[in-house]
Parts: C-alpha cells; sequence; structure tokens
C-alpha cells in the first residue's frame, strides 16, 4: 500500500469498457512503467520515428547513418556524397522508437530533428547526405533524387553545425 492507499496485487480489471480515468490534468500520474502497452496516443512528447540499428561506434547527435558495408553492423556513418545507401539521423529524442531492440544506436528515419549540416544553407533547401557523417544542401535540378531532408534553418557559415531539418 502507498501513501494514498492504493494497493494491487494481481490483475487489476474494469467491469465496462472505456469508463474509467486514471489521473486528470491536474492529477497527472508521476511515471507509469509496462512491459507493454496497448492503446491510442494522442500525442508524442518528440518528433521523429525512429528504430535501433546495430553501429561500430557511438555517434553524435544528428550524424546521418548509410548501410553499413561491414557485415557485423547494419549501420555506420556516412561516408559518400548522395549516398543511395543512406538509412537516416543519429536522434537524441525520438518520439516513437520502433521494435523492441535492447541495444542500438537510435536512428531518426522520419519526422524533425537536428542534423549535422556542412556549409551554408538556407531555410527551405532540400538536403543530402554527404562524407562525415554530414548532410549538405542538395543542388536544385541535379541531386534531388538524394533528397533526404529540407531544412527549417538558415545557416550562413561554412562550418560544421547541428540545425533543425525535416528528415524524409
Amino acid at each position: 500500500m502507498d501513501t494514498y492507499g492504493l494497493g494491487i496485487k494481481g490483475n487489476l480489471t474494469v467491469g465496462t469498457d472505456n469508463t474509467y480515468v486514471m489521473g486528470g490534468l491536474s492529477t497527472r500520474m508521476a511515471n507509469i512503467y509496462s512491459v507493454l502497452f496497448t492503446g491510442i496516443a494522442t500525442s508524442a512528447r518528440y518528433a521523429d520515428l525512429a528504430e535501433k540499428y546495430s553501429c561500430g561506434e557511438d555517434l553524435p547527435i544528428g550524424t546521418v547513418v548509410s548501410v553499413s558495408r561491414n557485415s557485423e553492423f547494419e549501420v555506420s556513418k556516412c561516408e559518400v556524397d548522395c549516398d543511395p545507401a543512406y538509412i537516416g539521423v543519429v536522434s537524441e529524442k525520438p518520439g516513437f522508437i520502433m521494435g523492441d531492440r535492447k541495444g542500438g544506436l537510435i536512428t531518426g528515419l522520419v519526422g524533425k530533428l537536428p542534423v549535422k549540416v556542412k556549409g551554408r544553407i538556407e531555410k527551405s533547401d532540400f538536403i543530402v547526405s554527404t562524407f562525415d557523417g554530414c548532410a549538405r544542401a542538395g543542388i536544385r535540378g541535379v541531386e534531388e533524387a538524394y533528397k533526404i531532408g529540407v531544412s527549417l534553418e538558415t545557416k550562413t557559415e561554412d562550418d560544421i553545425r547541428l540545425i533543425l531539418c525535416i528528415i524524409k
């Protein structure tokens, strides 16, 4: 029994479907832990859909990854300009992680997340993968087939920096 008099041993069952509420706007539950949740989620705290992949190294947030050429791992840092084997971007706070793999590199597949971008870029420019696990502004009329997303920010320096992008 806890401080509030709630103690459950065994199963908790309800008599009528869809009639009980746990918590409320001003009386929310702190944390709920479960092995399996089946229900309807109406929102997520963060904005990308991710999956875990095996990788030979721990890569920083925003790193662009591709299918690994090493047969021991699924992904590795992208080292090819306009890589057709692009998979996604290392995510810091995914909105939803698919699958139940215990370990692995959390890789954002679609959604809004920070991406390591090399060089100048304008908001709404499409991005393509490039060397060193980075992305860069794509060349219009030439590289659209390698588009991995769209920039949500403008960056006027030639450095490598995280900027917010929508990954497709």
